[in-house]
């Protein structure tokens, strides 16, 4: 498991069953994320989100790992395409504004 690669991305280590899950949290911005432990890799490509307010100080920290630079995307944010040591790929984004939607969040009409 990459669990120092979540590490060094601000999470913190929770509770570990080695050949099982790492549990990780970052209280300062209220994420829980857990990562399970399986042999054999899906056949669909794994693809995990996180939202920074730095995207600039992650890049250059996990430049070894980055897929390609940060770039500007059509939607008004920017993302940094990583991939962790156990082949998931990490994308990193940051809204340049307050009221940008990035186009994964899912938006439902409630009445």
């Amino acid at each position: 498991m990459s669990i120092s690669f979540y590490t060094a991305l601000g999470m913190q280590l929770i509770e570990h069953e080695p050949r099982h899950h790492a549990h990780f949290e970052n209280l300062e911005h209220q994420v829980i994320f857990t990562a399970y432990y399986n042999e054999k890799r899906p056949d669909y490509e794994v693809k995990v989100y996180f939202e920074t307010s730095d995207i600039e100080k992650i890049e250059l920290r996990f430049r070894e790992s980055a897929n390609e630079i940060s770039v500007i995307k059509d939607w008004g944010g920017k993302e940094l395409k990583l991939t962790d040591p156990d082949g998931n790929h990490v994308i990193l984004y940051q809204k340049l504004s307050a009221d940008i939607v990035p186009p994964w969040h899912a938006q439902t009409n409630e009445s």
